[in-house]
């Protein structure tokens, strides 16, 4: 029998184009992507810290040894605004051999080519488009 891969819903109540889509929505986007798209079971949903700048949530639940396949978030506009920052994010997700998706983008993050595509979507949070 497969064993059904588990996933982290990430929440971040950060303006998406200056939507804010509550913590209760998000999870419930996240839970039905996990169990709908990716056939998969959800561990549980964890929230950023709004006082930080850095992403700790986000960079913790990549570095540390858990048994989780991947993370699903609301969209790549809760990834850093530093691209330095992201490009980490992206090289731990590659060494951890997990899997980000992120659900109103509907893109996914696997191996290094997948970074052009994730980049080239964040151009509309130049200020010309919001």
């Amino acid at each position: 029998m497969k064993k059904n891969k588990v996933f982290l819903g990430y929440i971040f109540l950060k303006n998406i184009n200056g939507i804010l889509y509550p913590s209760y929505i998000q999870n419930r986007m996240n839970k039905e992507f996990i169990e709908n798209h990716l056939n998969g079971k959800i561990y549980m949903s964890q929230n950023e810290n709004m006082y930080s700048k850095n992403s700790i949530v986000l960079n913790s639940l990549i570095t540390e040894n858990n048994k989780i396949d991947g993370i699903v978030m609301l969209s790549v506009f809760h990834l850093p605004k530093q691209k330095k920052e992201r490009l980490k994010i992206y090289n731990n997700f590659i060494k951890k051999k997990k899997s980000i998706f992120f659900v109103l983008e509907n893109l996914s993050f696997f191996k290094k080519i997948d970074i052009e595509k994730i980049e080239n979507s964040l151009i509309f949070t130049e200020s010309f488009f919001t």
